[in-house]
């Protein structure tokens, strides 16, 4: 698979399963995983089912990916 049609068939993951579109990424470093907890109506998707993304070889790190909205803002953010 090329990087192209890994990401078109990740997206199609993720708009099966919310329909919100994010206007805000973020990344979280080591140490902040907990703030993605504070996402409301989030959808969660282990990076292991998304075609394409990277999995997480450090246990502490849960690697998903968590779209939702914070302060009523549709954010994506990686953890």
């Amino acid at each position: 698979m090329t990087e192209v049609s890994n990401a078109a068939r990740a997206a199609a993951l993720i708009a099966e399963k919310t329909d919100l579109k994010p206007i805000v990424g973020m990344v979280l470093g080591s140490g902040l995983g907990s703030f993605a907890d504070s996402v409301e109506d989030a959808v969660r998707f282990s990076f292991a089912d998304l075609p394409g993304f990277p999995v997480s070889t450090v246990s502490s790190h849960k690697g998903e990916l968590v779209i939702g909205k914070l302060a009523g803002q549709p954010v994506a953010v990686f953890s």
